[in-house]
């Protein structure tokens, strides 16, 4: 379905020749514009925004709109303070040095899953009559969403957030987030592009084939209707991006792909992680010496991308669509590391593994050490080195009155390790072509402030893995001193 107007976007003229000095033509653009802003409670979410918050000192007042869905317990306000401002150890810093900021943030009630965006009919109109620039940043990341569940989120989610952009009075650009993984069946050799590829099927008819179904049937049909797709995760980000190209016209869109999403290289702290998806999960497991053995390829290429990069990127490019507006062009942006400054999962076991046998957790299980199998030898090697000690904790627990717990547990561990079997026994080559130009394009002031710079210039991996693995055990196990507190305070 896709048109061919998607095909690489070179030629971003940018402001390098005009300036040598340090001024932020990003910041001067972000602090110009009235944002609305979704997805700012994940783990990325709340990295963009504390990047904005922090690196844009002169925003006005109610210039920040943010949607956040309520709970059964909190409003979307109490939600966002909650989530945010107060369990978020970037926001106590960041509020402690300019209590300000919180003046900046509108909190709006709403939910992407809903019509209008779940926005009362008075905040879908202040926001379309106010606000100027979108980041779309809200969506299921669960590989194993319900298919239904993530076709309501991931497609008919993102048609709302282009439906207010067609309603926004002074729109000056949206931003839309996707992954590299829309084309995971594209792996191999041959480069994938930053384009939008062709669908083998009419996304249209098959959003309304599957809206038509209970989440029981959708559940059924899942394997017949991705087909060669790893999970629905991937398959609805895919049709997402269809939609867009066939409906945008001319409202300056673009997309911005990352690849894996790892803990932070630099800001707002590195190896600040906040979140047990995607490798963060998978590298505490084996670092408390729950998990030993992993399907796929030690030596393939492990694409991860620092969060605090993708944030960087997405502001970027935000500015970039608007002062370049690209007419019926969708401008796609992919930030990945496997092109540029390739590291393998191999690289990933052994830094995990050497980190946390040095500075073992207090939570720590058994030895620490993983290695990745032959996908077709790995249940054998699950069942030796997972199953087995787990059956005889067990015993050992029930032999003393306690309830069994680790069979269960080694249940889950082969759940997560078979949803990742796919990117573990896969390669793939993302083009960075529009990405190296936006680049390229940055004053040095936007460079320094916005660095999304992917090389060995910018990225030491053995640094990263080592600030990965002390973030882990700070931020997700919480295992610091009042001493740790007060400097990682200080820093933000």
């Amino acid at each position: 379905v896709a048109t061919g107007l998607t095909d690489e976007y070179f030629g971003l003229p940018g402001h390098k020749e005009m300036n040598t000095n340090k001024q932020s033509f990003v910041r001067d653009f972000l602090e110009s514009e009235t944002l609305f802003i979704t997805g700012v409670t994940g783990f990325l979410g709340k990295v963009l925004l504390y990047k904005l918050l922090s690196a844009c000192p002169n925003l006005r007042e109610k210039s920040v709109y943010v949607l956040v869905r309520g709970k059964k317990e909190f409003s979307a306000e109490k939600r966002f303070e909650k989530d945010v401002l107060e369990d978020s150890l970037l926001f106590r810093g960041l509020l402690n040095r300019d209590p300000s900021i919180r003046s900046k943030i509108v909190v709006v009630e709403g939910d992407i899953a809903r019509s209008k965006l779940g926005m009362s009919p008075d905040d879908y109109n202040m926001v379309a009559n106010t606000c100027t620039t979108i980041i779309h940043m809200a969506a299921t990341t669960n590989f194993n969403e319900n298919l239904r569940k993530s076709i309501e989120l991931n497609v008919h989610g993102s048609r709302r957030i282009l439906d207010l952009a067609k309603k926004m009075k002074n729109l000056r650009s949206v931003t839309h987030t996707s992954t590299c993984y829309v084309n995971a069946t594209r792996f191999g050799s041959t480069e994938i592009r930053e384009k939008v590829y062709p669908l083998s099927f009419d996304p249209y008819e098959m959003a309304d084939r599957i809206m038509k179904m209970t989440e029981e049937e959708a559940d059924q049909e899942t394997p017949n209707i991705i087909g060669d797709n790893p999970n629905t995760y991937t398959f609805t980000k895919n049709m997402a991006e269809h939609l867009i190209t066939e409906e945008k016209g001319d409202i300056p869109y673009c997309v911005v792909r990352p690849s894996i999403i790892g803990g932070a290289w630099k800001e707002p702290l590195p190896g600040w992680v906040d979140s047990f998806i995607g490798p963060a999960g998978l590298s505490l497991a084996a670092g408390l010496g729950a998990l030993h053995a992993m399907p796929g390829f030690g030596s393939f290429i492990f694409d991860v991308i620092p969060v605090d990069l993708v944030a960087n990127a997405l502001l970027t490019a935000a500015y970039h669509t608007a002062v370049n507006p690209p007419g019926k062009r969708l401008p796609i942006y992919h930030i990945a590391s496997g092109s540029t400054n390739p590291v393998t999962w191999n690289n990933l076991a052994y830094c995990v593994s050497e980190n946390f046998s040095r500075h073992p957790s207090e939570r720590t299980m058994s030895k620490v050490w993983v290695r990745f199998v032959h996908p077709q030898v790995y249940p054998v090697a699950h069942k030796v080195v997972h199953v087995a000690p787990a059956s005889i904790a067990d015993a050992r627990r029930v032999a003393t009155g306690k309830k069994p717990m680790f069979v269960k547990k080694a249940a889950t561990l082969n759940q997560i390790a078979n949803s990742l079997e796919y990117f573990t026994s896969h390669e793939w080559l993302f083009g960075q072509h529009n990405l190296s130009a936006m680049w390229q394009s940055l004053s040095p002031g936007d460079a320094e402030l916005f660095n999304f710079d992917t090389s060995n210039r910018n990225i030491n991996w053995e640094v990263y893995f080592a600030y990965f693995c002390q973030g882990l055990r700070s931020y997700l196990l919480k295992e610091r001193t009042e001493d740790d507190e007060k400097f990682f305070m200080s820093k933000l």
